[in-house]
């Protein structure tokens, strides 16, 4: 399979591909109840929120960074239990319905103001979707990198089933996929999918189900773009990170009713 094996690694065991950060700049704000981590850099207008696969954290996104703050302002931030954030409060299950709630007020409580453009690795796009079905006026773009897909626990490989964990949290699945709201339908806000791999290379079962549901993900928006990154695994951002400034480039200058 080309590059399913490595999403499985990313994923579900979750090995992490780079250190977690020790101790990193930002600050811990108060999110909905939770302590998370967040720091923002550069200038301009939309801001890019960059948001996490799995069980990883901020570091991920490094080697892609310089060259999207260079663009505008970036926002990263870690979920609780993860990387500079601390533990989650209270009850550890969630969804990912719930964590876009809780990005939304460390961003509020960060000072920054919307509408954003959501960068989502992996299951982050679970997380981006929800954000974008709460409060659509919220976003001016999305960008999916090589994202899950709503449903993933129910119709991929056996070894995706049932509810995911990460950060000592319990990511409720079927909650997770309710919150996408079957979408959700961006309408013409700009929307850019990026997919890891050739797409002559997928020969596999699992690999044409990932493609499929990728140029699925595409259509959420009349105004978008699904580009494949030829020479990456599934951490585009640290294979591959021209073409997650490419992408935010595209958006930043096709913005909505353009």
């Amino acid at each position: 399979m080309r590059r399913i094996a490595a999403v499985a690694a990313a994923v579900v065991s979750a090995t992490l591909l780079v250190p977690p950060a020790a101790h990193a700049a930002g600050e811990v704000v108060d999110a909905d109840g939770q302590r998370m981590w967040i720091s923002c850099r550069g200038e301009g207008a939309p801001t890019a929120v960059l948001i996490n696969g799995l069980r990883s954290d901020h570091t991920m996104w490094r080697p892609a960074l310089a060259g999207m703050s260079r663009q505008t302002r970036v926002c990263e931030a870690d979920r609780p239990g993860l990387g500079s954030s601390p533990k989650r409060r209270g009850s550890q299950r969630t969804d990912a319905g719930e964590q876009a709630e809780e990005l939304r007020a460390a961003l509020a409580a960060a000072g920054e103001t919307g509408p954003y453009v959501l960068v989502a690795h992996s299951y982050g796009g679970l997380i981006a979707r929800a954000f974008a079905a709460q409060t659509p006026d919220d976003v001016a773009g999305v960008m999916l990198v090589d994202a899950v897909y709503p449903g993933i626990h129910r119709t991929f490989l056996p070894s995706y089933r049932g509810d995911w964990h990460e950060g000592g949290t319990t990511i409720d699945m079927d909650a997770s996929e309710k919150a996408t709201r079957g979408g959700p339908d961006l309408g013409d806000t700009p929307l850019v999918v990026i997919t890891a791999g050739e797409p002559g290379n997928g020969s596999s079962w699992a690999d044409r189900k990932w493609n499929r549901q990728q140029a699925k993900a595409a259509r959420l928006s009349s105004q978008s773009r699904h580009w494949f990154a030829e020479r990456s695994g599934h951490v585009v951002q640290r294979d591959q990170p021209g073409i997650i400034a490419k992408g935010l480039r595209w958006i930043l200058r096709n913005p909505t009713g353009s």
